[in-house]
């Protein structure tokens, strides 16, 4: 990508309509994929390099960064990433009273909820790229399921729950 400044916004504006974690990533599969800068291969590398690099797991944008535009992309993508959060951290402070009001309760769990439908959809699509949903085998619905079910009661470490998949997937993908 040689046209800098649109990398940069397209990584700030992820960055400042997402809730955490990979809550980006629908809005950067659309930015990448459909527009044909990226793959959804090369999407899906820079989550497993999110996934198994030490830290956030939002490291797999500075991924999709080098993927666009090289280092330089990487870098545009670290501080475009960055600057949402820092003026929100701004804005909290300043809002504080207002933020434990119940609208503004109802206001981040309708945003969260959607969000979590978001990533469930680009999840089905890179997944099975190009198929329908009932083509998807049934193992890694499965799989999907379960690993829901672990993240929503909360009592096994997300390491070892990633690491059943990890085996589940090797098993399975022969």
């Amino acid at each position: 990508m040689t046209d800098l400044l649109g990398l940069f916004l397209i990584f700030f504006r992820a960055a400042a309509f997402s809730v955490g974690g990979q809550g980006a990533l629908p809005l950067l599969r659309q930015d990448f994929v459909a527009t044909g800068l990226l793959t959804e291969h090369q999407v899906l590398e820079a989550l497993v390099v999110g996934r198994v690099a030490p830290g956030p797991t939002g490291l797999y944008i500075v991924t999709l960064g080098y993927f666009a535009a090289g280092p330089i992309g990487a870098v545009l993508a670290l501080a475009a990433a960055s600057l949402p959060p820092i003026f929100m951290i701004a804005i909290a402070s300043a809002l504080r009273r207002q933020l434990v009001s119940a609208w503004a309760a109802g206001m981040v769990r309708g945003v969260a909820l959607t969000a979590s439908g978001l990533l469930v959809a680009t999840s089905l699509r890179l997944l099975a790229p190009g198929i329908a949903l009932a083509e998807v085998p049934w193992w890694q619905i499965v799989l999907g399921v379960v690993g829901t079910v672990f993240a929503v009661r909360a009592r096994t470490h997300p390491g070892l729950v990633m690491a059943g998949g990890a085996v589940v997937g090797l098993v399975f993908a022969r």
